[in-house]
């Protein structure tokens, strides 16, 4: 089977969207031959390369339209290599999503649709997020399936809840650790009232609700004066823009109860997981459709606090292993990191481990989607 895999951006470039892209192909890649088509967003990248037996093409920008590209190869790359494809996956939000949709047999057509597109930004921003969503509702028209990670974001979605029938929840493929996790025996997990660790993970930019998450901390500390937030994520050259410059003097003005940790390599990565007693993710908008890092940092054992989004709080309540938060809130995050913190005196980290394997099969997702595209292409 030939599958072509279609978005925006694709690794090195990291984000949920493109980590479940990267995910989905590499697993296909073991079966099928599988292509990747995404725009060449940093000029040093190569316009073709072979990554982990996906082969990645990346057609040249005219220009940037708030996190969309602007690019007329792209169109024609994307004519060629439909032509010669079993089924073609968009992943969404994708400026030209309507056209590429209408560019191939809708038979073959497979979205899946990632998150809506928040109205952020002045009004060149505007005007680029309504083309984008007046894009995906066309190709979503055209799709013979659509895959979302929870039914609970698409039904709350104005894009996606019309779809129907047509929807498939997928949920999210899951990263295996970078190395076999010791989560410390069956004791019970006591919280160190000495130094409780709280980690975010994640850009820097607008919808992870960084500034929230700083006030809703430095309210922490009053009752756990050596608590640590270990903030981890790329800091600068993140599409639409980052927010390192508002959370600067916030950082600052916490001292050493705060580790910058900036991107970090996959084995760092689940290693500061391990470290942590709960990981929070007080996004604040509708980009932030499921949040895989909650589940990575539950697969080592963690607690995580998550804002009552969408799809975003389902994993706290599918696991019963966190707490929600109101969004935007730092008043109801500080609370909710307190309940956390008392959850953590309940619960080993072994048991959180198991409870979220048990509900987020670490293949489950990536067999679901590769069985539905195998049936597609075969139609």
């Amino acid at each position: 089977m030939r599958i072509l895999i279609v978005l925006t951006y694709y690794a090195p470039y990291v984000s949920g969207v493109t980590e479940f892209a990267r995910m989905v192909a590499e697993h296909l890649a073991k079966e099928h031959e599988v292509v990747v088509l995404a725009t060449r967003h940093d000029p040093e990248l190569a316009t073709e390369e072979v990554i982990n037996g996906v082969r990645v093409v990346r057609s040249e920008v005219l220009a940037r339209l708030h996190k969309g590209m602007i690019s007329t190869r792209f169109i024609s790359d994307f004519r060629k290599l439909a032509q010669e494809s079993d089924v073609v996956n968009l992943h969404l939000p994708m400026l030209e999503a309507g056209l590429l949709a209408c560019l191939c047999d809708r038979r073959k057509l497979v979205v899946t649709y990632q998150c809506d597109m928040a109205v952020t930004g002045g009004l060149v921003d505007w005007l680029a997020i309504m083309s984008a969503r007046a894009s995906a509702r066309v190709a979503l028209k055209r799709a013979e399936r659509v895959f979302v990670t929870t039914l609970d974001y698409a039904g709350t979605s104005h894009l996606a809840s019309p779809v129907g029938g047509r929807l498939l929840e997928v949920r999210a493929p899951l990263k295996r650790p970078a190395r076999e996790i010791d989560h410390g025996g069956e004791q019970a997990f006591k919280v160190s009232p000495e130094e409780p660790r709280i980690g975010f993970v994640g850009r820097f930019v607008e919808e992870k609700g960084l500034p929230v998450l700083l006030e809703a901390f430095s309210k922490l500390l009053a009752q756990y004066p050596k608590a640590k937030l270990v903030l981890v994520g790329q800091r600068e050259g993140v599409a639409g823009g980052g927010v390192m410059d508002r959370i600067q003097s916030s950082i600052e003005r916490l001292g050493s109860s705060v580790e910058l940790r900036g991107k970090v390599s996959e084995a760092e990565l689940w290693s500061i997981y391990e470290s942590l007693d709960i990981l929070a993710l007080p996004s604040v908008n509708r980009y932030e459709a499921f949040g895989m890092v909650q589940i990575e940092a539950m697969m080592t054992g963690s607690l995580v606090v998550a804002s009552d989004l969408p799809g975003v709080r389902t994993i706290a309540r599918n696991t019963g292993c966190g707490t929600i938060a109101a969004i935007g809130d730092p008043e109801s995050l500080h609370s909710a990191l307190l309940e956390a913190l008392v959850l953590r005196g309940q619960l080993t980290r072994a048991a959180v481990a198991r409870r979220v394997l048990e509900v987020y099969p670490p293949l489950g997702s990536l067999q679901l989607q590769q069985k539905e595209l195998e049936r597609i292409a075969n139609a």
